[in-house]
């Protein structure tokens, strides 16, 4: 009897350590490259960010001495991710939408941003950074308004979570998808889509992405800082460097060009608006430390119609 107890424990303790070991690899591959996507943002000086990305022991992944190009990788990254933030922030705040899903954000500051404004938001994550975003963002948060934030497992290409999700919220609901399409196949983005489509026909409200665009946008940013000659050059070393820490190719042309994700989309029964990236640059960190000249270039790229807004009619 003794024997046959020892074995069971024996065997629940192996298991629990196997399951400690395989949390702690998600939580390390998962939660790095979110947070590298948070470094190049506190890199800028964003206040939120900065605050967020002293939470982790492994600030400042990438440097100078494991990014060849590190000062202009992380310039044109900095300047990326936060027009991203931008563009997805003024949406919200110029519709005011209450109701916030964020698929595979991370450790986004907009989630501080929304909730500091009463807004509820629900950060759709894998496990490990929905276990991590739970212990740190909170204390960002007005005491007031803590209970509107939550992170929670989701797979986006998973109907019942996501349905699950979505249903925690009354009223219109913003789906905010940006930077999550790269790491999925065609199929899994069209299970995602599809999803996302069934939200909106339950809930109403939009689905924003800069997603169909975000190889346009990234190699203009590149050029508009360092000239033609060098975008396709910056474009390839940062591929290179999520995909050597992701592990895995990305899935950069997954509909090829814009014109044939809209054509997806529209099958689908979308209605897509494109509207203007950022509308107000006034507050855009990345845009002190640029010449007049970068800095021009850089504010007509965010009046271009590159945030995709899509709805059901």
């Amino acid at each position: 009897m003794r024997l046959k107890l020892f074995a069971t424990v024996l065997i629940c303790a192996v298991i629990f350590i196997f399951n400690s070991k395989a949390l702690a690899a998600e939580l390390e591959l998962v939660s790095y490259s979110a947070q590298v996507k948070l470094q190049w943002l506190a890199n800028t000086g964003m206040p939120d960010a900065k605050k967020i990305s002293k939470e982790f022991n492994t600030a400042n992944i990438y440097g100078k001495k494991n990014l060849k190009d590190y000062d202009r990788l992380e310039r044109l990254n900095g300047l990326y991710q936060e027009i991203c933030y931008a563009a997805t922030v003024q949406y919200v705040q110029n519709t005011d939408y209450q109701n916030i899903i964020d698929i595979g954000g991370g450790y986004t500051p907009r989630a501080i941003t929304f909730v500091n404004e009463g807004r509820k938001y629900f950060g759709a994550e894998l496990n490990a950074i929905a276990i991590s975003a739970t212990q740190i963002m909170p204390k960002f948060v007005k005491p007031q308004y803590k209970h509107n934030l939550t992170y929670q497992e989701v797979l986006a290409e998973d109907h019942d979570t996501m349905m699950a999700a979505a249903d925690t919220f009354n009223g219109k609901i913003c789906i905010i998808e940006e930077g999550l399409q790269i790491y999925l196949t065609k199929p899994r983005t069209d299970a995602m889509i599809s999803i996302f489509r069934d939200v909106l026909r339950r809930h109403r409200g939009c689905y924003i992405t800069t997603d169909f665009v975000m190889d346009d946008m990234f190699k203009e940013l590149a050029a508009a800082l360092y000239g033609e000659n060098s975008a396709e050059t910056l474009y390839r070393e940062t591929k290179d460097m999520y995909e050597n820490l992701f592990g895995e190719p990305l899935y950069l042309d997954s509909y090829e060009t814009p014109e044939k994700a809209l054509a997806f989309l529209k099958r689908q029964g979308f209605k897509v608006q494109q509207v203007p990236l950022v509308p107000d640059t006034s507050k855009l960190y990345s845009l002190k430390g640029l010449s007049l000249q970068q800095a021009e270039k850089v504010k007509q790229i965010c009046a271009k119609n590159y945030l995709w807004v899509i709805t059901l009619p």
